[in-house]
């Protein structure tokens, strides 16, 4: 069985582990992934259709290590 992870990321795509998605709720309970790239290239989209399987501004967010 898939965890909420792994499910967030088949759904969403690329967007669940960029550094630059922002996850917006509505009032209505409704979910919206917005790329925070789109602020200042028009090349991206505000609100991308998902999943996103490629994107040119991708960045992962770094994985924190324990020391």
């Amino acid at each position: 069985m898939a965890n909420n992870l792994e499910v967030k990321s088949e759904r969403i795509g690329l967007c669940s582990d960029c550094v630059y998605m922002r996850q917006i709720e509505s009032d209505r309970g409704s979910i919206f992934y917005q790329c925070e790239r789109s602020a200042s290239s028009p090349e991206f989209p505000k609100y991308p259709r998902l999943p996103v399987t490629h994107c040119s501004g991708h960045e992962a967010v770094a994985e924190q290590t324990s020391p």
